[in-house]
């Protein structure tokens, strides 16, 4: 048995010595035009399959995939943030991508096979020696509306349809760009702009370009904005006029739940009510809070929960807001919810008394 072990040591000690020789002389050709050896592709790609799977947690609560707000915020993320390697519906790869080494999957390829879990977890986390970068945001729930678009691939989206998601309303950038998503009508899961403070807006848009506030899609989309035009932005988007509606058909008694909660006194002495900070109207908001009357629900009930759950950031007054959201229930964010997203821009709330 003895010379067993002398036998594995001196076969682990050669093996050492060789690799060693390999690094020290650069003896291993790294270069991309030779490729992987035979088999060595087919062992990594059957290790990530299978890693994938043991490792991807199907969760007890998902969004609703086929929503077309979520399916349209997925959309204008991976065009900006994917395409580029992975190509869109009905488009072939740019030789650059093909030529990569492992070449990544044409998107119509990449998406086959893999439940919404799956997607969520090679989204979130990149795989390793493929090019492939982690989700730059510790945010689950950010993820979701790019696996809502790539599973409507795997149903067969079209050229048409990718395109008329992704188009750019007609104007000057860099308002263009962001109006594709917070424009007045946009996506239920984004806020329209229009009635916020520029201190706020400029606050936020430098809180997602530091990394303060987490937001993989902000993050992308920030980055597509020169730093220097950020402040005219913000003053740009503060200047517009919000346009009404449409609003959620919420049950009144939630409502005034939601409106007695937002005005009364907090358990905390230190944090003020709602309505203090945020309105329900701009003129009586802070200009470094967010107006909330009239954003979309599920918006809302989003912000709500990260900063019960995740204290969110981003914000000057972060810590006053993490105090707040942590004595909110389940059943307090809801009524909070339905108060803030019925409320008109222009109405007053003695019209909820």
């Amino acid at each position: 048995m003895r010379h067993v072990w002398q036998t594995l040591a001196a076969i682990a000690v050669l093996g050492a010595l060789a690799g060693g020789t390999v690094v020290a002389f650069g003896l291993y050709n790294v270069s991309a035009r030779v490729g992987h050896l035979p088999g060595v592709s087919w062992l990594l790609h059957t290790t990530f399959r299978n890693s994938v799977r043991l490792r991807a947690e199907k969760p007890d609560d998902m969004p609703d995939l086929r929503d077309p707000a979520l399916i349209e915020l997925g959309a204008r993320h991976y065009d900006t943030a994917c395409r580029t390697c992975h190509a869109a519906p009905g488009e072939a790869q740019s030789a650059t991508a093909a030529a990569m080494v492992p070449a990544p999957p044409h998107l119509d390829a990449a998406v086959q096979d893999w439940q919404p879990h799956h997607l969520h977890w090679i989204v979130a986390n990149g795989v390793k020696m493929t090019g492939m970068p982690p989700w730059p945001a510790q945010r689950d729930d950010d993820v979701w509306p790019v696996v809502a678009f790539l599973t409507s691939v795997q149903r067969g989206m079209t050229d048409p349809e990718y395109t008329a998601l992704t188009r750019l309303p007609e104007g000057k950038a860099p308002q263009t760009y962001c109006l594709g998503c917070h424009g007045q009508g946009g996506s239920a899961h984004v806020p329209p702009l229009g009635h916020q403070s520029a201190a706020y807006l400029e606050m936020s848009l430098r809180a997602y370009l530091d990394g303060t506030r987490a937001s993989g899609i902000m993050a992308q989309a920030v980055g597509e904005v020169s730093p220097e035009a950020l402040d005219d932005l913000a003053l740009w988007f503060a200047q517009q006029t919000p346009e009404p509606g449409p609003f959620p058909d919420m049950p009144a008694e939630l409502v005034e739940r939601g409106r007695a909660l937002a005005h009364a006194a907090t358990a905390d002495a230190d944090v003020p009510a709602c309505a203090a900070c945020h309105g329900p109207n701009a003129s009586e908001a802070s200009e470094l809070f967010p107006v909330l009357t009239g954003l979309p629900a599920p918006y809302l009930r989003a912000q709500l929960f990260l900063w019960r759950e995740t204290g969110r950031g981003g914000s000057r007054q972060a810590e006053l807001m993490r105090k707040a959201a942590q004595n909110l229930d389940d059943s307090d964010i809801s009524a909070l919810v339905a108060y803030y997203a019925t409320l008109q821009a222009d109405e007053s709330d003695m019209e909820h008394e």
